[in-house]
């Protein structure tokens, strides 16, 4: 207790000091302005954080991880599971009863990303913004589907990597992630090169090619494949009717000037729309 009473008999002489010498107060009111202007960018980034805004937290919120990956088919990491059920659905259904549409749902979109890439950060915006307004306004699906993602961070390490570090296919997690679904990617990179959206944009055939992974570093894909590389997965029964089941949409960029832009390219990419064709109606069937 006298512990206690000493040390608040200090603070009371500081506070009576600082109340009768009237050259410190303009300081301390001074510098606590500056104290506040300086918090400030540290306030706002733990509010992102709390709320779910911050760079990053978006994409981590729907992330499979590429934890555990190995350098084999039977690889069981919870990206290589949506890849083979996305894999059996385009190429191993011989019905559209067959398809598997309980364990990712009926439609979707699958993003590749890399933190060290600024389109990804525009590409997270986008995605916030018609998350947070989906089914609003200008922001409209065409169907009853609801908004639905998954990411796969291609520079997460993984606690094997270390394992593979003098193997063939690479280090990374995403590298070994890539080469044991390189036929998926073989078979659906020129379907998509074949899209009209492609044709009728004029689109470069680069990242087409890379997304292949056909280029000469063919056992080092991470050195080409485009990021971020945004998919349309749609596994409706229309688009089983109409020939493209599956990975039916592709961009890698959105040149919006704001997110509410950018955000509407993606409903569009949702919804089949072409900007390119006269009607402005991307249908399934062309």
């Amino acid at each position: 207790m006298i512990i206690l009473k000493s040390i608040g008999a200090f603070f009371v002489k500081i506070w009576r000091w600082i109340k009768e010498t009237a050259w410190v107060q303009p300081l301390l009111i001074v510098g606590a302005i500056f104290a506040v202007i300086f918090s400030i960018p540290y306030i706002t980034a733990w509010a992102n954080e709390w709320s779910g805004n911050s760079e990053g937290a978006f994409f981590a919120d729907s992330r499979l991880s590429l934890e555990g990956e190995t350098d084999q088919p039977t690889s069981n990491s919870e990206a290589d599971r949506i890849t083979n059920v996305i894999y059996d659905n385009m190429y191993g259904a011989t019905s559209y009863e067959e398809v598997d549409l309980t364990t990712y749902g009926e439609k979707f979109y699958l993003v590749y990303h890399s933190a060290s890439n600024s389109a990804a950060t525009t590409a997270e915006d986008a995605f916030r913004e018609l998350n947070t307004n989906w089914n609003k306004v200008s922001l409209k699906p065409s169907d009853s589907n609801p908004f639905a993602i998954y990411t796969i961070y291609a520079s997460e390490e993984s606690s094997n990597d270390d394992d593979y570090e003098l193997t063939t296919n690479g280090a990374t997690a995403f590298n070994r992630y890539l080469m044991n679904h390189a036929d998926l990617f073989n078979r659906v990179g020129p379907s998509l090169m074949e899209a009209p959206y492609k044709d009728r944009a004029g689109l470069d055939d680069a990242n087409y090619v890379a997304f292949c992974l056909n280029e000469e570093e063919s056992n080092n894909p991470t050195a080409s494949f485009p990021l971020p590389t945004i998919l349309l997965v749609d596994f409706t029964e229309e688009a089983w009717d109409a020939g493209r089941f599956g990975i039916s949409e592709v961009v890698w960029s959105l040149s919006g000037s704001t997110a509410r832009e950018n955000a509407s390219t993606l409903i569009d990419m949702w919804n089949h729309l072409d900007p390119y064709s006269e009607n402005n109606l991307f249908t399934l069937q062309d």
